[in-house]
């Protein structure tokens, strides 16, 4: 382990850098927690938390070498370039700050970053999906940059069934995907811990990228495990790409696609390295119950 155990984590007040900063605290690490505003709630429980909480902006350079000075690691996580995004306008944006961030860090010395990518990355639907092409810029970046590095692909997030308008919806699962499309699922607490165990051991991670995922379940699976856990009934609702469409033509892709080529992942190998990786109904009845709870309240409420 490295003497100096401060890593800057992009993201910090989003869901996968909030994630690994609470990781790598937990494991012991200094977390320099970079945010645009500082004073935000989620800044301040950081802050309560332990972290060290620096302004910065991945489209500012000057900040982002103040923030990289001194730290050993960089956790790596960019918004996409997707309809409604704040980014959709601008398709070089996840890339450029992937660079920026890259840039920053080998100038100040990072002995190595953990760079979160996406599923897909790489494989056969990246010509079809603007958004992986995005995200495979961005890894691209990150490699030219010569920093040792490890690439984490993200599946479908657990998270997103229960705060998301694309999952559940007024107590159903309205989707495009097939009753029996097969989809698979990492919790984000999962992503953390892949990032912890890539910084704990970066000569044995160096160069890897690992697409994660806890569970692979189809649409009918994931609404019998919501139902069994919760004791409500959860019904499945296919609607038509059309539907889709008038909201967002590339969710509508994107989910066509898949419905046409299984993702693949292989669980037991991520197993090998963290046994602990969560299923979705050990994600709902645990670390993820909160968020289930929550979301059927606001259900009940309505």
């Amino acid at each position: 382990m490295p003497a100096n155990r401060t890593i800057l984590v992009t993201g910090a007040t989003g869901r996968q850098g909030g994630a690994v900063a609470a990781r790598l605290l937990a494991d012991g690490w200094g977390v320099r927690a970079l945010t645009r505003d500082p004073a935000s709630a989620k800044a301040k429980a950081l802050k309560e938390a332990g972290a060290e909480v620096v302004r910065g902006d991945l489209d500012d350079p000057a900040s982002l070498a103040a923030a990289a000075e001194g730290a050993w690691g960089a956790f790596s996580v960019h918004a996409g370039a997707y309809e409604g995004g704040p980014y959709g306008h601008d398709l070089g944006h996840e890339a450029r700050s992937a660079a920026n961030l890259a840039a920053a860090a080998k100038e100040a010395g990072t002995a190595f970053l953990v760079h979160s990518s996406s599923v897909g990355v790489g494989g056969p639907l990246e010509p079809h999906m603007d958004m992986l092409q995005r995200k495979a810029e961005a890894e691209a970046a990150i490699r030219e940059s010569g920093l040792p590095y490890t690439i984490l692909r993200p599946t479908s997030f657990m998270e997103n069934t229960f705060d998301s308008f694309r999952e559940l919806q007024d107590g159903a699962l309205v989707s495009l995907l097939h009753a029996d499309t097969y989809e698979p699922h990492i919790a984000a607490d999962d992503i953390a811990a892949f990032a912890a165990i890539a910084f704990a051991d970066p000569e044995t991670h160096a160069g890897k990228a690992y697409e994660l995922a806890g569970d692979d379940i189809t649409q009918l699976e994931k609404v019998a495990i919501i139902s069994r856990v919760t004791g409500r009934e959860v019904p499945y609702v296919p609607i038509d790409a059309a539907a889709v469409a008038e909201q967002s033509p590339s969710t509508a892709k994107t989910l066509g696609l898949i419905n046409e080529h299984r993702i693949e992942v292989d669980i037991p190998a991520l197993k090998a390295i963290h046994p602990g990786l969560l299923t979705f109904e050990q994600w709902m009845t645990g670390v993820g119950k909160p968020l289930v709870d929550a979301y059927f309240a606001r259900i009940d409420a309505a």
